[in-house]
């Protein structure tokens, strides 16, 4: 049986004028869209011909680079065992799985319940936690059915993912593009984020203080939150005077990720060559290629649904959470044969899904596939491009 799906309609205000003259402030209002008939009625007589899933890795422990930025804070590695540093914990593998669950209620119509490798594409970056989620989401998609089942005991079996070393990752990993880096801190001179950022200079020396640090950007805060959450994971609390800074810590995070996609140029480059593969994928769907898998899964991390989310015009700034996924769905109608897409984010690992009205595709569930092809002209990056691109410092 087909599952309701819930439409939002998100909000973001915008002043009017160039980027620089944006207000930095961040803007993270929804309102509930009440006539779901809207999403229900624009699926009917409607066919799946292939899907996207960018997904954040589940629950973790915390990188060497985040406990670096607390030196004042001296944990006992003991804690981490046995996952050890940067690992899925027990809790993330229960969170990916409950993810596989999800893709496989939406998606059980469109793919066999036998692991078909033709059927199915699977993408990690070169992460433990994110190969560990990818092979959690993939155990509970694909439960073997009686002619799959190797083992009595055993209710799993093996499903393939790809991978390829962060330094070489042109599609998932954005962060070895040092122009990406270099654009990306001149938000922070812009005056209006300037002034915003300026406006917690306070916190900035609170941290400072109390971590042994010196925390002077958003980012490094934003690491900071990362850490108390990925401390959390193995039981350990912040300390207390985390507590009375935690509300501006999220502050600061929405900041972080506010400039992160602040423009198309930075779109692009976190976002640009995943979005050309994915478009290219569909054309080569939508010309009859047999070769073309039903469903694309990228396991990676939050920046990675947060950029999808951005190039699809649907972004609001926020950390996306452990295992939530960002959706792009090509769809045919049967009546009229015309294409369309339709954005789903799902921000809780067991979904369900909540279909985001792409922005200029006049407020509907769906836009029509050339005119999204047409929003998207700007963002598509090569793969050649970007590594020549990224390979200079401007």
């Amino acid at each position: 049986m087909k599952q309701p799906i819930l439409f939002i309609i998100i909000t973001v205000a915008v002043i009017c004028g160039t980027q620089e003259q944006r207000n930095a402030r961040v803007i993270d209002s929804t309102s509930s869209y009440t006539n779901n008939n809207l999403v229900e009625d624009s699926l009917i007589d409607n066919e799946l011909i292939v899907s996207f899933v960018v997904f954040r890795h589940g629950d973790r422990t915390p990188d060497p680079a985040e406990l670096a930025l607390f030196p004042a804070w001296h944990i006992d590695d003991k804690v981490f065992f046995p996952h050890g540093k940067q690992s899925l914990t027990t809790k993330g593998r229960h969170r990916a799985f409950a993810l596989g669950e999800y893709l496989r209620q939406r998606y059980n119509d469109t793919i066999s319940e036998l692991y078909l490798q033709e059927e199915i594409s699977v993408r990690t970056t070169d992460y433990a936690r994110t190969k560990m989620t990818a092979l959690s989401v993939l155990a509970a998609l694909y439960m073997p059915q009686p002619s799959q089942r190797w083992h009595p005991d055993i209710n799993w079996q093996p499903v393939p993912y790809s991978t390829v070393p962060s330094k070489d990752d042109d599609l998932l990993y954005f962060d070895t593009c040092s122009l990406y880096k270099t654009l990306r801190e001149r938000i922070y001179d812009i005056p209006t984020i300037h002034d915003t950022i300026d406006s917690y200079r306070d916190l900035f020396k609170t941290l400072s203080v109390e971590t042994g640090r010196n925390i002077t950007t958003p980012e490094e805060v934003f690491f900071l939150d990362n850490l108390f959450q990925a401390m959390e994971n193995v039981g350990v609390a912040a300390p207390k005077w985390v507590e009375h800074v935690m509300p501006q810590i999220k502050n600061m995070t929405k900041i972080d990720y506010y400039s992160q996609y602040y423009n198309a140029e930075l779109t692009r480059l976190t976002s640009g060559v995943l979005l050309a593969d994915i478009l290219n994928i569909t054309k080569s769907a939508i010309a009859g290629n047999t070769d073309v898998a039903k469903l694309y899964l990228y396991s990676a991390h939050e920046h990675n649904v947060a950029a999808l989310l951005a190039a699809l015009r649907v972004w609001v700034p926020h950390q996306p959470k452990y295992a939530s996924a960002a959706f792009l769905e090509l769809r045919r109608n049967l009546d009229t044969g015309k294409y369309v897409v339709m954005a789903v984010y799902a921000p809780e690992a067991g979904g369900p899904g909540i279909v985001l009205p792409i922005e200029e595709c006049g407020g509907q569930p769906t836009c029509d596939y050339d005119k999204f092809i047409s929003l998207s002209q700007e963002l598509l990056l090569s793969r050649q491009d970007f590594k020549n691109i990224c390979s200079t410092v401007s």
